[in-house]
């Protein structure tokens, strides 16, 4: 049975091909920016009946996802990926890690827009990196916002287990290529979170960093999220004014504390 496309249905299309598997709830926050989210679910079914797009449950444990049943991922099918003209993906995106990394990337990206429709921030740019395999060393995204109308641009790493060396070649390359005034790692454990700090702090680039867990962000709001730096120092890395933008990188390099001092 065919049916008639709509600009939504080709809206899904894109942010499916852009982030490669997707929940519906992402879907729903993304085609509707900072308004209400969408209810979407009869339509991607049917989108799913008609072999537009590819639909399984998730096969591993996602500590973030709170049902007991497990999420379903959409992919683009065959037929959609020669529709829209997209280029074949080289991940396997039937694997449990695989899907994981992405689905991480695409809640940050929903989580950017939470505070948006809040009124945290304003003008949320995201662009989504596109990894060629898995030791490119470029970001996972590329995000502009204004808070109080001080401009921000922040690329995002997502969990990466690079040796230092990698790590700090591909920090200093972001900065240089996407004009990035911060650095953010996010990590899905303090334990991951201490590693790759110890790795950068007292580097070059260490006062363009700054890290947090998925926990804290989930829990917190992108705005919200205490952010660390590389000496594991409780510091405001979203700017409330101009001078607090001018002066963000000394507040990552100041001298540590320990986190029971900074809850004081």
């Amino acid at each position: 049975m065919a049916i008639q496309l709509s600009d939504r249905d080709m809206l899904i299309f894109k942010f499916i091909e852009e982030h490669q598997v997707l929940l519906e709830k992402h879907i729903a926050w993304f085609i509707s920016c900072d308004e209400k989210p969408v209810l979407i679910r009869d339509r991607l079914r049917k989108l799913f009946y008609l072999d537009y797009l590819l639909c399984e449950r998730h096969g591993g444990k996602l500590p973030w996802w709170t049902t007991p049943t497990k999420p379903l991922v959409y992919m683009l099918s065959p037929m959609t990926r020669e529709l829209m003209s997209a280029n074949e993906n080289e991940n396997d995106l039937t694997d449990c890690d695989t899907q994981r990394h992405l689905l991480e990337i695409a809640n940050l990206r929903m989580l950017f827009l939470v505070d948006q429709k809040e009124g945290l921030i304003s003008d949320c740019q995201w662009t989504t990196g596109k990894k060629t395999s898995a030791r490119d060393l470029s970001a996972d995204a590329i995000v502009s916002f204004k808070r109080n109308n001080v401009l921000h641009r922040t690329a995002i790493f997502n969990h990466p287990t690079l040796n230092r060396e990698d790590l700090l070649k591909a920090v200093d390359a972001t900065i240089n290529s996407a004009h990035a005034d911060m650095i953010w790692i996010v990590c899905r454990d303090e334990t991951h979170q201490r590693l790759l700090q110890q790795a950068l702090a007292g580097s070059a680039v260490a006062s363009k960093v700054a890290f947090a867990t998925h926990q804290e962000i989930y829990k917190a709001g992108v705005v919200k999220a205490r952010w660390q730096s590389a000496e594991q120092q409780f510091a405001s890395v979203i700017s409330e004014s101009v001078a607090e933008a001018v002066n963000w990188a000394r507040c990552l390099t100041a001298t540590p504390t320990t986190t029971a001092q900074a809850f004081t």
